[in-house]
């Protein structure tokens, strides 16, 4: 997670994931930034930015920009902003990103799990000092509950036979557009490192921490993440979400309404989200899933 902060020229920038793409430098590049904050639960990524971050400072010129790199997560950021030294942050920051899921750093890293392509133990904790990897989830879990992950997180058709064959995912053939065990390592993921559940905690956290006029980008790599995000930024935009479609109806309607106009504290600034272009997708394939919503704090 990055985060913006402009108040008189300064800027102050937290983020979710420290290591994915060029971030850093092209935050660097503006000359209003005084200081910047990452954020991130892996430690690797932490060593890895840091010396980054140093080298660009050095080569920009930047020696008074100050940076700071907590390692967290972002579903705690109200409670890391308030850590920094120096300004309040909380209710302060300009803009905040927030980009979502693994980086490239740990798909590629065998060791970590992340990736069905290499031979590895099944790992997948983002924080690898967490209680809990996807080892131990095929191994204890009963199939019921790798049932229902695959089912609810992977959106596999085929959950129950892949649950009751979990270790066999990896070997089935798929079609041409996505490889069928993708479904299956992407539902272990998000059980392993609760990230739903995260998500719509540091939703609302990143939106307080905002000062008016500031903003929040999110990017999200999958439907579900950006299921969250999108109603998320309905319900603080004062708009019906599909599961408060019924309170539209009835005696309690208009009481529904006043909520609506209560509850506003941002507007939308991308009607739709954006996506990458072909060539984007060209030099980067990874891209291909990547959706950016974008609000502004009122």
């Amino acid at each position: 997670m990055w985060t913006a902060h402009w108040v008189r020229a300064v800027m102050q920038q937290p983020s979710c994931n420290i290591m994915r793409g060029d971030q850093p430098a092209v935050l660097l590049l503006t000359q209003e930034l005084r200081s910047l904050v990452g954020i991130d639960t892996d430690p690797v990524a932490h060593a890895i930015a840091g010396a980054r971050l140093s080298a660009l400072q050095q080569q920009l010129q930047r020696p008074d920009l100050s940076t700071h790199l907590l390692r967290g997560n972002y579903s705690d950021v109200s409670q890391l902003l308030s850590g920094v030294p120096g300004t309040p942050l909380v209710g302060q920051v300009d803009g905040m990103l927030m980009d979502l899921g693994v980086s490239s750093m740990q798909i590629d890293s065998a060791e970590r799990g992340f990736s069905f392509m290499r031979e590895g133990p099944i790992d997948m904790r983002m924080n690898p000092d967490g209680d809990l990897s996807a080892e131990e989830v095929l191994n204890n879990w009963s199939e019921a509950e790798l049932g229902r992950i695959i089912r609810d997180y992977g959106e596999e058709k085929m959950w129950r036979s892949v649950a009751s064959r979990p270790t066999s995912a990896a070997g089935r053939r798929g079609g041409k557009h996505i490889h069928p065990a993708t479904r299956t390592f992407q539902a272990l993921r998000i059980a392993v490192n609760d990230e739903l559940q995260r998500l719509e905690k540091a939703l609302p956290e990143a939106i307080n921490s905002l000062a008016p006029g500031g903003r929040l980008l999110v990017i999200s790599f999958h439907s579900l993440e950006d299921r969250v995000v999108k109603h998320t930024f309905m319900r603080a935009a004062g708009k019906t979400t599909p599961d408060e479609e019924h309170m539209t109806h009835g005696a309690s309607k208009y009481d529904y309404a006043d909520q609506l106009e209560q509850r506003v504290v941002i507007k939308s600034i991308t009607r739709k989200p954006a996506v990458a272009t072909e060539s984007e997708i060209l030099s980067n394939p990874r891209s291909r899933s990547a959706k950016l919503r974008v609000v502004e704090k009122l």
